[in-house]
């Protein structure tokens, strides 16, 4: 057993006593605590004030509950609560919200006052991050694009410049000609005819 706190000139074991209340001390570590506890006033006054504090709680634990709460008690909060949320909808409370936040950020600042280089230290850390990250994202947006790009327009130049496909565009282009013309004029000549 470690015997931890020296009071008076004396090793007192004042850990080992929630141990031994708990019943978690081996019995050899029990035996040198309770004798222990026969020359020592100290660790006595602290085994009877847990001991007390131990009944207290047992006793507060061991009532009934007082207070009966109706069964759609968490349906009746929680709808009240939502239907009186406005939430942030326009741009009043918007504005609000960040006036707010911007005077506990001051608050919290003013209130560590020298630790408040560290906080700004920190800030500045995240916000540098943040940008590294933003700026990669977009290199990496623009990169992705110009590649994409890059490959379309060499695939393009290779389909328009192939004469069969020159061919066979023109051919679906007369196809696609022949087959609306007709239904244009007769639209045509409804439309004169009424």
């Amino acid at each position: 057993m470690g015997f931890n706190y020296k009071i008076n000139n004396k090793i007192c074991p004042l850990e080992e006593i929630s141990l031994y209340l708990d019943g978690e001390l081996s019995s050899k570590d029990e035996m040198l605590l309770e004798l222990h506890l026969v020359n020592c006033s100290v660790c006595r006054e602290e085994l009877n004030s847990q001991k007390k504090m131990l009944s207290a709680l047992s006793f507060a634990f061991a009532k009934p509950h007082e207070i009966e709460l109706p069964k759609d008690f968490t349906k009746v909060v929680v709808t009240k609560a939502e239907s009186g949320v406005k939430g942030l909808r326009c741009r009043k409370e918007r504005l609000q919200a960040l006036f707010l936040c911007s005077v506990l950020f001051l608050i919290l600042t003013i209130g560590f006052g020298a630790e408040s280089n560290k906080i700004f230290s920190i800030l500045n850390n995240i916000g540098s991050q943040i940008i590294t990250i933003g700026g990669f994202l977009v290199h990496l947006t623009f990169d992705i694009s110009f590649g994409i790009a890059v490959i379309l327009r060499s695939l393009s130049q290779q389909i328009l410049y192939s004469s069969a496909f020159i061919i066979l565009f023109s051919g679906f282009a007369l196809a696609l000609f022949l087959l609306v013309l007709p239904r244009f004029i007769y639209r045509l000549s409804r439309v004169k005819a009424n």
